[in-house]
């Protein structure tokens, strides 16, 4: 089933299959199946190009960005704690540059957190991020609780998990450190594309927390003319087919009772 899944995984990311696509049509060249040849390089040429160049790879994650609105500060009441599932840190790089912090994919989670936490003295905070077999004390977690505690937050308003994963074993985590405090206001801080499947599993665990995305990666109105380089084209991509997967995948699994939550 593992190996199944991963082979699924690949095979429906874009970037992946337009390679594959380019790769059969090499070979059904060198076996002079031309025909077939000329359909999968056209396939595998043209799907670089378009999802890589122009503005059509925002189809995919346009409507996962806009999903749910941001927070207006001004008209919000404090929360009682935030939770942030995701930092994007990279313990190991900064620890080997000597660095205070090194970023990665939605690592504004990170000094967000820092303003919000200060913004909202008395706010809780949980820090959810694993990485596979990173050791301690350099998962992405530690990092975010290291940098937050050097950016003066205390560490006694700080419970962190820096094993969990997915986003499923995230949401479980962050409500067992939520205990009994589920029936106040709780803010998750994560990327605008991933919001829709963390809230649809936080539902499904009859837990309402109040959504605040960050990492735009879109905003509108779509301009037809936009003109990307192409690992970002493609990098935007893959993002939002990654995510339309495992929604599909989380609602087929029960994990989400509605396919595609929303505000």
């Amino acid at each position: 089933m593992t190996f199944l899944i991963i082979v699924i995984n690949f095979l429906t990311t874009p970037s992946n299959m337009f390679f594959c696509l380019i790769f059969l049509g090499l070979f059904a060249l060198v076996i002079w199946w031309r025909r077939t040849a000329l359909i999968c390089l056209a396939m595998g040429v043209a799907g670089f190009g378009l999802l890589g160049y122009t503005s059509l790879s925002e189809v995919l994650i346009a409507p996962l960005v806009a999903r749910f609105p941001p927070i207006v500060l001004e008209d919000a009441s404090p929360p009682f704690g935030l939770i942030v599932l995701g930092g994007g840190m990279n313990e190991v790089h900064a620890a080997h540059n000597n660095a205070l912090m090194d970023l990665g994919d939605g690592g504004e989670a990170v000094p967000i957190a820092v303003l919000l936490a200060k913004r909202f003295p008395s706010a809780k905070i949980l820090l959810i991020d694993g990485a596979g077999s990173t050791p301690s004390p350099y998962r992405p977690a530690e990092g975010m609780e290291r940098v937050m505690t050097a950016f003066g937050i205390s560490p006694d308003r700080i419970s962190i998990d820096p094993v969990t994963m997915t986003t499923q074993d995230r949401v479980r985590s962050a409500l067992s450190l939520i205990g009994d405090d589920r029936d106040q206001d709780w803010w998750v801080i994560a990327p605008s594309h991933r919001m829709p499947r963390i809230i649809g599993v936080f539902r499904a665990h009859g837990f309402e927390p109040i959504p605040y995305p960050i990492d735009f990666e879109w905003i509108p109105p779509f301009d037809p003319f936009y003109r990307y380089a192409l690992l970002d084209g493609l990098r935007l991509t893959d993002k939002g087919a990654h995510e339309w997967r495992g929604l599909l995948f989380y609602h087929l699994r029960g994990y989400t009772s509605e396919f595609f939550p929303g505000p």
